[in-house]
C-alpha cells in the first residue's frame, strides 16, 4: 500500500519536506516544551502494582466521585489520592480512588495549577528575598 505523500514544512516559507507524521522539516521541528515529556515511574511496571490494579478495580469498578454525585461511570484509571512524589502511599487502598477519564482529567488539571501556582508564588518570594521559615 502507498505511503501518503509528504507536505512541505509548515514554516512558510520552507521548501522543503515535512517529515513524515509531522508539519514542519527537520530544520523547523519545534522545540519541546519542559514538562510535556512526562517519564513513567517504574514503579507503574511492576508486577505489585498491576497485581493491586486489578484487585482495586474488581472491588471498586465504578468512578468514585462520579458516584458521589449521583451518576454510575465505569472506572477507567486506578488513581493515587496523593501523589507518589508527594510522598503517598503507592499500594495502599486509602491512597487510590477509581476515576473515570473525565474526572481524572479534571483532577490532573487542577492539581497542574495548583503546582504552578505554588511555584510561582515560590518564586516570586524568592525574587522578592522573603524567606519561610517552618
Amino acid at each position: 500500500m502507498p505511503s501518503k505523500p509528504r507536505r512541505y514544512c509548515a514554516a512558510y516559507p520552507c521548501p522543503n519536506l515535512a517529515e513524515p507524521g509531522s508539519a514542519y522539516c527537520l530544520a523547523h521541528q519545534p522545540a519541546s516544551r519542559p514538562g510535556t515529556k512526562k517519564e513513567t515511574d517504574p514503579f507503574y511496571n511492576s508486577t505489585a502494582w498491576k497485581r493491586f490494579r486489578v484487585w482495586y478495580r474488581r472491588k471498586h469498578p465504578l468512578c468514585e466521585q462520579c458516584q458521589k454525585e449521583g451518576r454510575l461511570v465505569p472506572m477507567a484509571i486506578v488513581d493515587h489520592i496523593v501523589e507518589l512524589k508527594d510522598g503517598g502511599a503507592p499500594l495502599s487502598e486509602d491512597n487510590v480512588q477509581s476515576l473515570c477519564r473525565s474526572c481524572h482529567q479534571r483532577k490532573t488539571a487542577r492539581e497542574a495549577r495548583l503546582r504552578r501556582e505554588n511555584h510561582q508564588q515560590a518564586s516570586a518570594w524568592h525574587r522578592a528575598g522573603i524567606q519561610i521559615v517552618s
